[in-house]
């Protein structure tokens, strides 16, 4: 494709003039980028319904200048990709950095004055003839300009932001692990503190990590249809949000598809370790906030530590679960909830070595907890039913509790119970185990 002209304007000058008085001054915009066209500062690259744009941008005023992603139309300008956000470019040496396709044919961002190349796609390409476009949905991608075949796409490299069609999640087999990055502040893209990823588990759920490792946030599991830790994930998210599983690739991938003319989604984590939803409406040209979290106390991960449970809307919001006690009354009474509960009667399974037990004491049972986030750490057990369920966690001494969910089957826990919510509606049900003294007439669960 050729290049388009944007309507350029200074005050009431005519437009001939401008051009005039300042050769050098032009704006457009470009389709593609060649081996004999650069993108160079001034222009930008555009998808070719002008859903999207890419070109230099400096966050905040800085003092820096990077190549950058961004919605067209939508004010404010709101970016959602950054090529160079760990390589910037400072303003004294921007004037003549240009995005090009190097002699290599790796779509390259080069510094104006000694050509060192700051960013690069960095891939074995075979010529030249590459050729990069922007698609409609937010991917930039290159091709080989020969046989069409796509080389990279941006889509596998995401920023902070959550594109409709991009790639969430991990590849087992190639260690591949695609992942949302949040920027170190509003100024600056660079990575930050904060990830958005998807958990190795069976079934899996999301995370924010801090440092890529400590857990910030959780989702709960994925029931085929909407992460069960998020209430709010009503059938309009549900439409939006697929988990694509291949055992034999060994890929784990959560796609995000929702995307319309007049309505555009932003899903991004915040530099404060924010995962929020955004939607952008084309007519009236802002961001309304949809969804975010964490918004409470309670949805920290682990705020009430091991076996104990967080309510919101309770003052104080954490207690133990039924059975367990504070560890510490003094670190609880300060309002340090992370120590977590201890069991207050031993389970008479765990009685291996007890006269009680021999002589065949009464049996553990299981205390029936409502309306929950389920705990982490949970595994998926392969049984019928949830009588299954049942029967296999009373016959597993190890097991602390079990759950038996909708679209997900048997899930049981061996280690501490710990991120677990009350919430006022919805959620699901809990079995915990528990000595019978700790159980009433009417708590018992067989």
């Amino acid at each position: 494709m050729g290049t388009k002209d944007r309507e350029c304007s200074l005050l009431l000058i005519p437009i001939f003039q401008i051009f005039y008085l300042f050769p050098s001054l032009y704006c457009h915009e470009i389709y593609n980028i060649t081996s004999s066209q650069a993108l160079s500062q001034g222009q930008s690259l555009v998808s070719s319904s002008q859903n999207f744009e890419l070109g230099f941008f400096s966050p905040n005023n800085s003092a820096n200048q990077y190549v950058g992603m961004w919605y067209k139309g939508i004010s404010p300008r709101t970016v959602v990709w950054v090529a160079n956000r760990e390589n910037p470019i400072t303003i004294a040496d921007s004037a003549a950095a240009t995005l090009m396709i190097g002699s290599n044919g790796n779509l390259e961002l080069v510094n104006g004055n000694d050509k060192s190349v700051m960013w690069s796609t960095n891939i074995r390409v075979r010529s030249n003839s590459s050729i990069a476009v922007l698609s409609d949905n937010g991917n930039l991608v290159l091709n080989d300009g020969i046989s069409g075949e796509t080389l990279w796409q941006s889509f596998y490299h995401s920023g902070d932001t959550f594109m409709p069609g991009a790639t969430l999640g991990y590849n087992l087999k190639t260690g591949d692990n695609y992942v949302l990055t949040s920027w170190k502040s509003d100024s600056d893209p660079a990575p930050g503190n904060f990830t958005f990823g998807i958990s190795k588990q069976s079934p899996p759920e999301a995370f924010v990590w801090i440092n890529g490792l400590t857990p910030y946030w959780r989702s709960g599991p994925w029931d085929k249809s909407k992460f069960i830790g998020i209430p709010e994930m009503d059938t309009s998210y549900q439409s939006s949000l697929s988990l694509q599983q291949d055992l034999d690739k060994g890929t784990t991938i959560l796609y995000f598809n929702m995307y319309n003319n007049s309505v555009v989604p932003r899903v991004f984590v915040s530099s404060q370790g924010v995962l929020t939803t955004l939607l952008g409406d084309k007519t009236s040209s802002n961001w309304e906030n949809n969804w975010e979290a964490p918004r409470s106390r309670c949805e920290f991960y682990g705020a009430c530590g091991p076996f104990g449970v967080c309510k919101a809307y309770d003052s104080p919001i954490c207690k133990c679960l039924k059975g367990f006690v504070p560890k510490s009354y003094q670190e609880w009474r300060n309002g340090n909830w992370t120590g977590g509960c201890e069991r207050r009667t031993e389970l008479l399974c765990e009685k291996s070595n007890n006269s009680e037990a021999s002589q065949g004491g009464k049996q553990d049972g299981f205390y029936k907890m409502s309306t929950l986030k389920l705990p982490d750490f949970y595994e998926f057990v392969p049984v019928d039913d949830a009588n299954g369920c049942y029967t296999w966690c009373l016959n597993n001494c190890s097991c602390a509790a079990y759950a038996y969910v909708n679209g997900i089957g048997c899930l049981v826990w061996s280690e501490s119970l710990i991120d677990i919510l009350e919430f006022p509606s919805g959620g699901e049900d809990l079995f915990l185990r528990l000595a019978q003294a700790e159980l009433g007439e009417n708590d018992a669960c067989f």
